[in-house]
């Protein structure tokens, strides 16, 4: 029998907090300057600096115990029926038009830690834990380096380089990468790239940012980077040198630089550090910047954060950076919301091989973005009907007065789901509720591999979600080096939307290679919202898997009817006599007992008179 969950209640404060605890340091020195170009060709020796016995640190957790507690609930089910994906009304579904190898030269590290950007002109820069490939958009290899080769002889031999993170600034035509040197405070670095031009494959500015700006015997992990019309926003959690996850964590860090000084190479960046972010003088760890989605003329930049050890709870925190670097001005303020939707810790997913099992690490937020007054954010959580892993999608609405925030738990049955991360994809700037989100999956019957799924909303009716879209199934088990069963899976996926082509999206992940590694995977799909409800009225999913919802519009107050007719005209569901108001009403009708087969909903009002009915499939 499954353990009950403790669910942990906030009340919402809409009052700034924090804001008296945060320090703002500026005009911090930078430790180095220095320029790489990658049309030279790379010094073939960089590659006997993979360190190809050894995995990035780990991103420092305090959920172990909750997590060791989830796992000893869980056991292998042998399920083998299909998965209760969600279903996808017609014309929702997400076309993949190109899919290819990420094409890293030599291992592709533990875990893979996948990022890529793409811009207009077609340039992609992918990223993993130990190398940066520039492809074109049909997969071919236009420029390599490892990431101990943009540092060679600039920052000395240090013990590790790991974690990138790449975006395209669409404004200034540029790519900018992250990535972390150092995993102790004697050699901890934050290493900032800048391409000079819109061709990734020459020069770009480099710049080593003092992974303990603040001293002591700390160190950065674990970055996710944002940027807004002026200025790029580095998040990093600070550790301290040699102690458990227990105690290491110190505080969040969030660091505002200005873009255009790294575009031009200057000797010096103008930079905010924002630090003792706390509430109730406890620091907020693991902040994500939130993207914005498809406008960035915004002075100010917002961030998420979670209870990321908690086995569950519905805490949410808001923060702002209410200015740019330049003003001089900017402040960081903090605000505590509540979900509707609890979020916990997600359990160890199994292999298909049983001794094998993959990390899903902890709920931190991994991606969130901005658009038309509404915040959207993922992340990974417990499913709270079985000990399963699944995506967390979280929507705040009413950004400008009193925000709400409701979540959804995407899920299979029969598949794990983690490391998601989400990008808007609306065709216009309309479509504000277009979003597509991939993430990482895995079962006992299907190995590792990258899957996505897409959401949008329509006026009046709850969210709609596509079918989960098998963007790259696996090959075989995920069987590195690493001594025990549980493996690194991967601490994050990226996406983006292709800024001059709506609705095209493009994404990387991973999957079990043939090989037993955790290997890279590109992809380009197209959305194309033709979705179209007649008097708003939706049936949904269908086909249906064990349950359908129907959401109609109602002009007037009435008494309606709803009955679910099989093929040979007997009801085998009805909802008699009951009474709407004017507006949206929602229905469900739990399918589980019924025979596979079509049948017809139909809808009638207080007088008899059918007014909707529509053809259901149930599988």
């Amino acid at each position: 029998m499954r353990s009950s969950f403790l669910f942990v209640g906030y009340f919402m404060f809409l009052a700034v907090f924090g804001q008296n605890e945060t320090s703002r340091l500026s005009d911090i020195p930078i430790y180095k300057h220095w320029q790489i170009n990658f049309s030279e060709k790379s010094n073939q020796l960089e590659l006997s600096r993979l360190k190809s016995q050894e995995a990035a640190p780990m991103p420092v957790m305090r959920s172990a115990k909750v997590k060791e507690f989830i796992d000893s609930q869980r056991k292998r089910t042998s399920i083998k029926n299909k998965s209760s994906y969600l279903s996808t009304p017609e014309g929702l579904m997400p076309t993949v038009n190109s899919s290819f190898n990420g094409k890293p030269i030599g291992m592709a590290g533990v875990p893979n830690d996948n990022t890529m950007a793409i811009s207009n002109d077609g340039f992609i820069v992918s990223a993993i834990n130990t190398t940066v490939t520039i492809l074109n958009e049909q997969g071919e290899r236009l420029g390599f380096k490892t990431l101990y080769g943009m540092t060679a002889g600039q920052l000395g031999l240090l013990d590790r380089y790991y974690d990138p993170k790449v975006i395209y600034d669409p404004l200034s035509d540029r790519f900018i990468l992250v990535f972390l040197e150092g995993s102790t405070s004697s050699d901890t670095r934050i290493v900032v790239g800048f391409t000079e031009t819109n061709d990734p494959t020459q020069t770009w500015n480099f710049y080593a940012l003092n992974g303990r700006p603040l001293g002591g015997s700390t160190w950065s992990d674990y970055p996710i980077i944002a940027h807004n019309k002026t200025d790029l926003f580095i998040t990093v959690n600070l550790l301290r040198d040699n102690e458990s996850w227990q105690e290491g964590f110190v505080e969040s860090f969030i660091w505002q630089v200005n873009k255009q000084d790294g575009y031009d190479g200057n000797e010096q960046l103008r930079q905010n550090l924002f630090s003792g972010i706390n509430y109730n003088n406890k620091p907020v760890w693991s902040i994500c910047p939130v993207q914005p989605g498809l406008n960035f003329d915004q002075d100010n930049m917002y961030f998420l954060s979670v209870r990321p050890d908690a086995e569950s709870n519905d805490t949410l925190f808001l923060h702002e950076v209410n200015n740019t670097t330049i003003s001089g001005e900017a402040q960081h303020q903090l605000r505590v919301l509540t979900t509707d939707t609890p979020y916990g810790v997600p359990p160890t997913a199994y292999q298909p091989v049983v001794g094998f099992r993959l990390q899903t690490n902890d709920t931190r937020v991994l991606s969130a973005v901005y658009h038309d007054n509404t915040i959207h954010y993922v992340q990974s959580s417990i499913l709270t009907d079985d000990i399963r892993s699944g995506v967390y999608h979280g929507i705040i609405s009413s950004m400008n007065g009193i925000p709400e925030v409701k979540g959804k738990i995407i899920s299979s049955n029969k598949l794990d789901f983690a490391y998601p991360s989400i990008a808007f994809a609306g065709e216009t700037e309309l479509d504000n509720q277009s979003m597509l989100i991939t993430f990482s999956h895995v079962g006992e019957n299907d190995y590792a591999g990258t899957s996505a799924v897409y959401h949008n909303k329509i006026e009046g009716l709850e969210s709609i979600y596509s079918n989960v879209v098998r963007i790259k199934s696996g090959d075989s088990l995920i069987n590195t080096f690493v001594a025990d069963t549980i493996e690194r899976w991967g601490d994050y996926t990226d996406i983006q939307r292709k800024y001059n082509e709506p609705g095209v999206v493009w994404l990387c992940g991973s999957y079990g290679d043939s090989l037993g590694r955790n290997n890279v995977w590109i992809s380009k799909l197209k959305v194309k919202n033709d979705l179209v409800i007649e008097d708003k009225f939706l049936v949904y999913p269908n086909p249906v898997e064990s349950s359908v919802e129907i959401s109609i519009n109602f002009s007037m107050d009435d008494h309606v009817t709803i009955q679910l007719v099989n093929n040979l005209g007997s009801v085998v569901k009805e909802i008699n006599n009951e009474p709407v108001k004017k507006g949206n009403a929602r229905f469900l009708f739990n399918t589980e007992e019924l025979s596979s087969g079509v049948y017809v909903l139909a809808v009638y009002d207080q007088s008899g008179q059918k007014i909707y009915s529509q053809k259901i499939i149930v599988n």
